[in-house]
């Protein structure tokens, strides 16, 4: 294991990240609030060790094996969370622990939350808080590819390892140029969301916060009712989701648009018309159920239960309401998104539903092939065959997945949550969702998890966040040579 390769790639994503800080600089500054100080501190130490780095390790041309790129990812993320722990703690705002969850939060873009009261933040930390979403969303793997291209043909060792999925379409030859198109659609959406959020009624400060983090499917909010703040707002309410939907979708789909002209893409993409359906019949159901259980609010049900729909299935986890006291229907309907998840090559986490197109189709397959069993054919989607590599890759994510999500939410009743708790804590993490039930639901936060909870919950979102096996193929010693 070549380590100086790996201690040279993370040089510039550290430079990169301590730039970054000059946006909640601004606001801190602008808001008079105290933090500046820590910002200014934070930015000095995360450069300055980038620079340190970069000069003792040079990054040199050369092939970059599978392991080193999957370590390379794994790394570059622990490193960017714990130099993103650095405004929290010259603020005083949180102790190692807190920040470190509310950091591993924040990049994974899981949206869970160890803060009670988050109006009483500085808005410098607020923002910085809103922008580690923002820079994990799109993933800052795939922003450190886009920036720098000297890897050659191992960027898409590193690119794979960071944006795995087995339908990922690739947009170009060069993963470089993919990986700066998918930042550009990015960019543009973040754009496009400030202005309209600003159009709508939010301050500019809430609508660049909000926007960060919704584009990312992140969750974070800077208020303690999150969107609900925003309750009698509809426009608001549209937007966001409209722009969870889009973070929810596969980026590769905009260039296409792009490319060819015309949204029949979306039309003729398999995956985006199940999370359409998905979206549209979940809704219905909820719907349904808040107009027979609770008729005195049914004047606002249909974009209350959109919102939250989207909201769970994208990974974002903003509420506008406590969907936790929803009658069982809809309770459990919310449950179930927890599962799915937002489409491959997406910013959201969970399962993601082209695997689950994949297990259906392969599924369905195997039925008419156990009544016809000389017929032969291929699995397809969107009219391509699909590799059985592939199709055995996908079970096996889906095996280790829901395995390590019963295994998780053992260890997290040890520590003294109820089953429900347990669950879904561990669904929300591992999903990069944000939200659960119980002690965790919208209503509350993660404050009162214990500490070895937080720790485990760490864990489980940034293996969440690199799907499993970018984190464990580091553990196999045979990858070690």
């Amino acid at each position: 294991m070549r380590w100086k390769m790996v201690l040279a790639s993370l040089s510039r994503l550290l430079i990169v990240v301590g730039l970054s800080m000059t946006i909640p600089l601004i606001w801190a500054l602008y808001f008079n609030d105290g933090s500046w100080p820590a910002v200014v501190y934070s930015m000095v130490i995360t450069i300055g060790s980038g620079i340190i780095i970069y000069i003792l390790f040079p990054l040199e041309n050369t092939h970059l094996r599978y392991i080193e790129g999957y370590l390379i990812v794994t790394c570059a993320w622990l490193a960017v969370v714990l130099f993103g722990t650095l405004p929290y703690l010259f603020s005083g705002t949180m102790n190692f622990t807190d920040a470190l969850f509310e950091t591993m939060s924040g990049f994974t873009t899981t949206g869970a939350s160890i803060l009670k009261d988050v109006e009483a933040m500085p808005e410098g930390i607020l923002m910085w808080r809103s922008l580690t979403q923002w820079l994990g969303g799109m993933g800052i793997i795939v922003l450190f590819v886009a920036l720098v291209a000297r890897f050659g043909p191992g960027a898409n060792r590193i690119f794979n390892a960071e944006a795995p999925g087995p339908v990922l379409e690739k947009l170009t030859p060069r993963i470089s140029d993919t990986a700066k198109n998918l930042w550009k659609f990015y960019m543009i959406f973040t754009l496009m969301q400030i202005i309209l959020l600003a159009i709508a009624g939010m301050t500019f400060y809430d609508a660049m916060s909000h926007t960060f983090t919704t584009i990312a499917t992140g969750g974070f909010s800077t208020k303690n009712a999150s969107i609900g703040f925003y309750l009698d707002n509809a426009f608001i309410q549209l937007i966001i989701i409209l722009f969870m939907f889009l973070g929810g979708t596969n980026f590769a789909l905009y260039y296409l648009v792009l490319k060819n002209k015309t949204l029949k893409v979306f039309l003729h993409n398999e995956e985006f018309m199940l999370y359409f359906k998905i979206v549209i019949i979940a809704t219905v159901l909820v719907s349904i159920s808040l107009y027979l259980n609770m008729p005195e609010g049914q004047g606002i049900l249909p974009i209350t239960a959109l919102f939250q729909v989207v909201s769970i299935l994208t990974t974002t986890g903003f509420a506008t309401v406590d969907y936790d006291v929803w009658p069982n229907l809809a309770r459990n309907v919310m449950f179930i998104l927890l599962f799915i998840g937002g489409s491959l090559g997406s910013t959201a986490g969970g399962i993601k539903i082209g695997r689950f197109l994949i297990l259906i189709k392969y599924t369905l397959s195997e039925l008419v092939r156990s009544i016809h069993p000389r017929l032969v054919r291929s699995l397809k989607i969107n009219n391509n065959s699909v590799d059985d590599k592939i199709v055995i890759n996908t079970f096996i994510f889906f095996f280790a997945y829901i395995s390590i999500v019963g295994i998780s939410t053992i260890v997290m009743s040890s520590f003294g949550l109820d089953l429900e708790s347990a669950l879904t804590s561990v669904l929300a993490c591992i999903g990069v969702i944000g939200p659960g039930l119980g002690i965790v639901g919208p209503a509350m936060n993660y404050a009162d998890i214990p500490v070895m909870g937080k720790y485990f919950l760490v864990f489980l979102m940034l293996i969440g966040r690199l799907e499993i096996f970018t984190v464990f193929v580091l553990f196999y010693p045979k990858n070690w040579i």
